[in-house]
């Protein structure tokens, strides 16, 4: 870690605002993005990025040097967001056990070319489920039974739901 960071780090921990003014300053911007793409919502996901500084502002005893301050800090902000989306009560789709996974039918991801403003476009039409999701698993790179224990669903029902997600992002930015 940074030592300008570590020492920001201590100066919040004995409460000096100007310290934690200037770490708010280092990663706001970061972790809006963060909470954006888990949100989909610019006043959801500035609420959950403020939120998401109280709690580590609050829990900075909790945080020890050996770990990786940006992580630490990362998964607070997603597990925020997630709060934020679960508060919109998305449904979440259970599937049974026998159930099989349909085959991949839409065309072939590597071939895809599009622009990132489209993606980003279609992921705010996508239903919070589905961007949440879809968020996690490519963006910030959780597998899928990470996502599954952090949404509190079943392992096939997030499979399921991200084959679901894709097809329909697909369809909304108009790849056939």
């Amino acid at each position: 870690m940074e030592k300008n960071t570590a020492h920001l780090i201590e100066d919040c921990r004995s409460g000096k605002r100007t310290s934690q003014l200037a770490l708010y300053k280092q990663y706001a911007q970061w972790l809006y993005v963060v909470c954006l793409r888990i949100t989909g919502n610019q006043e959801e996901a500035e609420e959950a990025m403020q939120d998401s500084f109280l709690k580590i502002f609050s829990r900075l005893d909790q945080y020890h040097n050996d770990q990786c301050f940006e992580a630490w800090m990362h998964r607070i902000a997603i597990h925020t967001a997630i709060d934020y989306v679960r508060k919109q009560k998305p449904e979440w789709e259970e599937i049974p056990d026998n159930y099989a996974e349909p085959e991949p039918d839409g065309p072939d991801e590597e071939q895809i070319r599009y622009s990132v403003a489209l993606v980003k476009e279609g992921m705010k039409k996508l239903a919070a489920g589905y961007r949440v999701i879809l968020s996690l698993y490519l963006f910030e790179g959780y597998d899928m039974e990470e996502i599954a224990s952090i949404l509190n669903i079943q392992p096939p029902s997030v499979r399921s739901q991200y084959l679901r997600a894709k097809r329909k992002l697909l369809e909304i930015i108009g790849v056939n």
